[in-house]
């Protein structure tokens, strides 16, 4: 189910999510330095540093900080372990889902997963727009878009006030994929003219390597061939990283575009403790992890 060896790269970050996965796989949920370098090692068969782990955990420190009750660690600076409680409420599970979001390479079975993600980045959006917003999926697995991939366009397009450019010779002949586009959204003004407001495009995206690349495909140069607007359009991506440095700000800023960000300290803040689970309907993986615990060495 889930394979747990080294980090996927060198980010304090990305260290700091694999300590929170170790910590929720152990016997009794106590992580410690050791813990994690010797997971690396044995498992990974790989070395971290002293210094990479003071970044880590003064990083946990600031996410304990930065999400408050919606956090289920607990730091201890002392003794320079953390943990998290035996049986983890549903107030944690908001985290614990886009912990392992966030870190696909690890799971075994991992397609039904990015699914509940996309259901959380909508309802992210609802909680963030007003409540007369219309908001909708678009992607190619969940959406209220009917048709072929040209008349989905075309009527997102008049939905946002704007004009659909798309023929069917825009796309190859079975070509049934969402364009990039996994969210829409926009704000209607009066009930005569639907043209000239305020409206979103978003993207959802798992992959800790691919979402920077992603942000373009919901950019208005990209959609210009398939969607003229009345007005531009606001670009959006929701990713389930904590994309943080340890002060808050985003962790590299070269790899922000001109786009809104929903990393994961914004999804659990805009959502916080009220979610429908139903709705959201999470994979028996998820159940499964929540489960499960490494053998004693």
């Amino acid at each position: 189910m889930i394979i747990l060896n080294k980090p996927r790269d060198s980010d304090t970050h990305t260290l700091a999510d694999f300590a929170e996965l170790l910590c929720l796989l152990t016997q009794d949920r106590i992580c410690s330095r050791e813990t994690i370098a010797d997971q690396i090692k044995d498992v990974g068969d790989s070395n971290i540093s002293e210094s990479a782990l003071d970044d880590c955990f003064s990083h946990l420190e600031w996410r304990a900080k930065s999400f408050e009750g919606l956090y289920p660690f607990t730091v201890d600076k002392n003794s320079k372990t953390f943990s998290a409680p035996e049986e983890l409420n549903q107030t944690y599970h908001l985290y614990v889902l886009l912990l392992l979001c966030a870190n696909l390479p690890f799971l075994e079975n991992r397609s039904t997963i990015t699914d509940a993600f996309e259901r959380l980045a909508i309802t992210a959006l609802k909680r963030s727009w007003p409540q007369d917003s219309n908001i909708h999926p678009f992607g190619k697995n969940e959406t209220t878009y009917t048709g072929t991939k040209a008349e989905r366009i075309n009527k997102l397009a008049t939905d946002i006030g704007g004009t659909g450019l798309c023929t069917e010779k825009t796309f190859r002949a079975k070509d049934s994929g969402d364009g990039g586009i996994d969210l829409v959204a926009w704000i209607g003004l009066d009930e005569y003219e639907a043209r000239n407001i305020p409206s979103a495009l978003g993207q959802c995206a798992c992959s800790r390597t691919d979402w920077v690349s992603k942000q373009t495909e919901i950019s208005r140069d990209r959609l210009n061939p398939m969607i003229h607007p009345s007005h531009p359009w606001m670009q959006m991506i929701f990713i389930p990283h904590c994309f943080r440095n340890n002060h808050g700000g985003w962790a590299v800023d070269g790899e922000i575009a001109s786009t809104i960000i929903f990393d994961r300290l914004r999804i659990v803040k805009k959502i916080g403790g009220d979610l429908d689970w139903n709705h959201i309907s999470p994979p028996q993986l998820f159940f499964e992890f929540l489960e499960k615990r490494l053998e004693l060495v």
